[in-house]
C-alpha cells in the first residue's frame, strides 16, 4: 500500500517530514489530496511555543482537497474538489445539545490538526465523514486557494453574527491578519462599510483590495462605528478597539499569549470562538458565488519540505499576508481498495 508525507511537530521550533503508510479506509472515511493549507496564527503559536499541540501532531487546519479514495458507504468521485471542515464535535455534551457545538470540550481530540492529523501533509484522512458537513463538494470553477479560506471565513461570520452588524452599518476592524481580512471580506459582502487599523503596509494593501478604508489608530474616533472587531490580539490593538466601542459591541477574535489589561468600562464585550455548521456553509456559499475572494491575499507559498519556514515566515516576515503550504501539485490519484 502506498505512502505519503506529513510534516510532524516534534518540539517547539521543530517539524519533521516523515512518510506514513495509508491505512485501510472505514466505510465512511474520505482520503483527500491536500491542494494547499493555510498557516493560521494558532499554527504559529503551536510551532513557536508548543501551544495547543503535542509532539507527533500534524498541524494545519485551513485546507482544501481533492478526493483520492472513499469508504464503501461514501459516494464521492475521485478528483472531486471539497472544502474541509476541521472542527469536529461530540454531538452529545451540554454545549452540543443546546446548539453551541463550537464550545464542545471534546472537540480538540476529534478535530483535524489537533487530535487528528491535519493538512500540512500530502494527504489527509477525514474519518467517519459526514458529506456536506465535514467534507463539502464544490463546483470545479472554485479556485482551491479561495476555498481553503472557508474555515477562517466561518470564524469571521460567527463574529459578525455576534455583532449584529447589517447592511448600511459602519464597522471598525483592528488587525488585518487572516481572520481580520476574512471579517472585512464578509462585512463588505453584507453591505457594511469598513475602516481598518493595521500597522503592516502589505496587510493594509490587502484590506484595501477587499474594499476597506485604512486608517491609523490616531484617526479612530470614539462612537463613530456600529460594530468593532479586535482581530490582532495585541495590547495596542485592543486599546484602540475599546476606545472606539463607546456605542458599539466590541467583538474579540484575536489570540494573545498572555492576559492583556484594557480600560473598557463601558464596552459591550462579546467573545467569538470558532463557528457553527451554518457559519461554515455560509462561508462556502460566499466563496462559491464569488462574493468573497481571498486568494489575492496569498503572499507566500512553500512546499511541504519547508513547512517550518512557512510558519516562521508567517510569524516574522513583514511582507507576509497569507502563507500557504502547498504539499503537491500532482493530479489526484485513482481510488484505492477500501475496507468493506
Amino acid at each position: 500500500m502506498s505512502g505519503y508525507r506529513q510534516a510532524v511537530f516534534r518540539a517547539a521550533g521543530a517539524v519533521e517530514i516523515v512518510e506514513v503508510q495509508r491505512a485501510e479506509l472505514g466505510p465512511r472515511d474520505v482520503l483527500l489530496r491536500v491542494t494547499a493549507c493555510g498557516v493560521c496564527g494558532s499554527d504559529v503559536g503551536s510551532y513557536l511555543h508548543g501551544h495547543y499541540v503535542k509532539p507527533g501532531q500534524v498541524m494545519g487546519h485551513e485546507m482544501a482537497g481533492r478526493v483520492i479514495a472513499v469508504g464503501a458507504e461514501v459516494e464521492l468521485g475521485p478528483g472531486t474538489l471539497v472544502a474541509v471542515r476541521p472542527l469536529r464535535t461530540c454531538g452529545r455534551c451540554w454545549y452540543c445539545a443546546r446548539g453551541d457545538a463550537h464550545l464542545c470540550g471534546r472537540s480538540a481530540a476529534r478535530s483535524l490538526a489537533y487530535g487528528l492529523a491535519g493538512g500540512f501533509a500530502e494527504e489527509v484522512l477525514v474519518p467517519d465523514a459526514v458529506i456536506g458537513r465535514d467534507v463539502v463538494p464544490v463546483p470545479e470553477h472554485v479556485d482551491p486557494e479561495d476555498l481553503l479560506w472557508a474555515e477562517p471565513l466561518a470564524v469571521a461570520i460567527r463574529a459578525i453574527t455576534l455583532s449584529a452588524a447589517s447592511a448600511g452599518d459602519q464597522a471598525l476592524v483592528v488587525g488585518a491578519g487572516s481572520v481580520g481580512l476574512c471579517v472585512i471580506g464578509a462585512l463588505i459582502a453584507g453591505g457594511v462599510s469598513v475602516d481598518v487599523v493595521e500597522p503592516r503596509p502589505v496587510r493594509r494593501a490587502a484590506a484595501e483590495v477587499l474594499g476597506a478604508r485604512t486608517v491609523t489608530a490616531d484617526e479612530v474616533a470614539t462612537g463613530r462605528h456600529d460594530a468593532v472587531f479586535e482581530a490582532s490580539g495585541a495590547s495596542g490593538g485592543l486599546a484602540t478597539a475599546a476606545r472606539a466601542a463607546e456605542r458599539a459591541p466590541l467583538v474579540l477574535l484575536g489570540l494573545s499569549d498572555r492576559p492583556i489589561p484594557v480600560e473598557a468600562a463601558h464596552a459591550d464585550l462579546r467573545g467569538a470562538f470558532a463557528y457553527l455548521d451554518r457559519d461554515f456553509h455560509r462561508a462556502i456559499s460566499l466563496i462559491v458565488d464569488g462574493r468573497v475572494s481571498m486568494r489575492a491575499a496569498v503572499s507566500h507559498r512553500f512546499p511541504l519540505d519547508e513547512t517550518g519556514a512557512a510558519i516562521r515566515a508567517s510569524a516574522t516576515d513583514e511582507t507576509a499576508v497569507k502563507v500557504l503550504v502547498v504539499p503537491t501539485t500532482e493530479p489526484a490519484e485513482q481510488p484505492q481498495p477500501c475496507a468493506a
